[in-house]
């Protein structure tokens, strides 16, 4: 039998190693998340998703932000909602935004419009560019529980600006028509609506010409 002198000491190293391990395996999960990545995006979905999984469960954000969106891309939304929401929790905007749109369209979920948009939203403040978008497209077209009043304010066009300064052409067109008519709270502004106008004909033109360009690829 142990004496409570040894017990107490195999207690200390115990406690000693305790961060030494949590950090291990922190540094374990982030390497099984590069290597997973890595191969994601080459396309072995085979090889990466076990690396994925691994950091996933070791409650790598990141990680598990991935799994949840190849999950939800194989018709696996429940599970892909769990990882989703542990993601979430961390704070982590690609988890906050996944999340948000499966509640959104009730895939996996109960939908809850209300809820998407605090998801969606937690994720836009952290500058997530789909996030931005999806918020940007609710103010524009109606969704996620917004009330008609709200979308004429001041939010609304922070996020119709925001959009629009990430090349969303629905924000642009949305800026170009609320400068003409002195909506969103702007004042009337033609020049600002032009402004935007050809910004879509530029954005508009570029984007024909990768198609082109890679329509007449080998």
């Amino acid at each position: 039998m142990k004496s409570l002198r040894q017990i107490f000491a195999a207690t200390a190293v115990l406690a000693a190693l305790g961060p030494l391990a949590a950090g291990l395996a922190r540094a374990g999960a982030a390497e099984d998340y590069a290597a997973g990545a890595k191969r994601y995006a080459v396309g072995d979905l085979i090889a990466a998703m076990p690396l994925l999984r691994r950091a996933a469960d070791a409650g790598h954000a990141q990680a598990q932000a991935a799994i949840a969106e190849i999950l939800d891309q194989s018709d696996s939304s429940e599970e892909a909602v769990e990882y989703f929401r542990k993601s979430a929790a961390q704070g982590n905007a690609d988890g906050q935004f996944g999340l948000g749109t499966l509640l959104a369209a009730g895939q996996g979920v109960p939908k809850n419009p209300a809820e998407a948009r605090k998801w969606i939203l937690l994720a836009a403040e952290q500058g997530h560019k789909l996030a931005i978008n999806e918020l940007a497209l609710a103010y524009i077209a109606g969704g996620l529980d917004l009330a008609d009043s709200e979308r004429k304010g001041v939010e609304a066009a922070r996020w119709i600006r925001s959009s629009a300064d990430n090349g969303y052409l629905a924000a642009m067109e949305k800026l170009v028509v609320a400068y003409r008519n002195g909506e969103l709270g702007f004042a009337k502004d033609v020049k600002a609506s032009e402004q935007w106008a050809e910004k879509i004909r530029t954005a508009r033109g570029i984007r024909q010409g990768r198609r082109n360009r890679r329509s007449t690829e080998p």
